[in-house]
């Protein structure tokens, strides 16, 4: 009698989620559902990134006055006027064009593990690539500077097994700046590179085998090829990742090692010139953009024609 009654009942989950389906229903209906989907996501990137931006930009363009704010571009003249300035830029673009290099040299033999190992070395693989997600760069970073030390256990044990003579300038220099950026966005490599490798079919393998293609010839004619999309994704988040990261080179680099993003600390927190700090911020921003739309185009070519090549 009770369960009657109860299947009589309509379920609490049904009541509660009715009207949004007939809501949902209705838009779907709709020629520009989509466009009503999408709007929540436009709505976020709107206030939380392109506002911000916005004024940001704003700010370079205009200087405190005796009696008010004007409009100019001094700070711009001013940034690529100087060659310190210019100097920070390139070396920013140098450190995270090296980033990304040792990043794929390192990170494809790991994604080809993932893609290629089963069960337990996979998972393996892969807690050892995303652990340090789960950790904050914080930590991770003052690690390294325990690590990296002259005192630390790498210069400790290159001395004992007589490799070097003396300590390496590891900390507060641009190798440990490198090692601690590449530690950190590692992921943003393998990831993308496992997935592209996986989506190749191992038959292609085993029939370049069958044919005598030794492993450079597989490597360079099928597997190479086919993963160049993965390649061009991972390099494009590590890069710019890199280019734009600050924590790492502060603590990494010291003053030895200057950046974009510790200039522009600088000139808002230490010297509290918010127009020329919003310059650099602007100019840090148009250059990525810059490099990552020429990449594209470049990558884009070049993979279309190492393709055709390799068939």
């Amino acid at each position: 009698m009770v369960a009657k009654e109860y299947a009589s009942v309509p379920g609490l989950r049904r009541r509660i989620y009715a009207p949004f389906s007939e809501v949902i229903g209705w838009i779907e209906r709709r020629p520009y559902a989509f466009l009503l989907l999408l709007l929540p996501s436009f709505l976020f990137m709107m206030f939380c990134f392109v506002l911000p931006m916005l004024l940001l930009l704003r700010e370079s363009f205009f200087v405190e006055g005796d009696a008010a704010r004007s409009f100019t571009l001094a700070q711009y003249a001013h940034f690529l006027g100087s060659a310190h300035y210019r100097g920070v830029l390139w070396n920013s673009m140098r450190l995270a064009l090296y980033v990304t290099l040792v990043a794929l040299v390192i990170g494809y033999p790991l994604a080809y593990g993932m893609a290629r190992l089963g069960g337990r070395w996979r998972a393996v693989i892969l807690v050892a690539v995303v652990s340090p997600l789960m950790v904050s760069v914080v930590i991770r970073t003052f690690g390294w500077q325990i690590l990296l030390r002259n005192s630390g256990p790498i210069n400790t044990t290159l001395l004992s097994l007589g490799l070097i003579d003396e300590p390496l300038m590891l900390l507060f220099s641009p190798a440990g700046v490198v090692i601690g950026l590449v530690h950190a966005y590692l992921p943003f490599m393998v990831l993308p590179l496992a997935a592209a490798i996986e989506r190749i079919n191992p038959a292609l393998e085993e029939a370049s085998r069958t044919l005598g293609a030794s492993a450079f010839q597989l490597f360079r004619t099928v597997i190479l090829p086919l993963s160049l999309p993965g390649i061009g994704a991972g390099a494009a988040l590590v890069f710019t990742a890199s280019i734009s990261a600050y924590v790492i080179p502060m603590l990494l680099g010291g003053e030895r090692v200057q950046v974009m993003p510790t200039l522009v600390t600088q000139q808002v927190l230490v010297l509290l010139d918010w127009s020329f700090g919003a310059a650099i911020a602007t100019i840090l921003t148009m250059v990525t953009l810059i490099i990552l739309v020429i990449y594209g185009i470049v990558a884009a070519r070049f993979f279309q024609r190492y393709r055709i090549e390799a068939k």
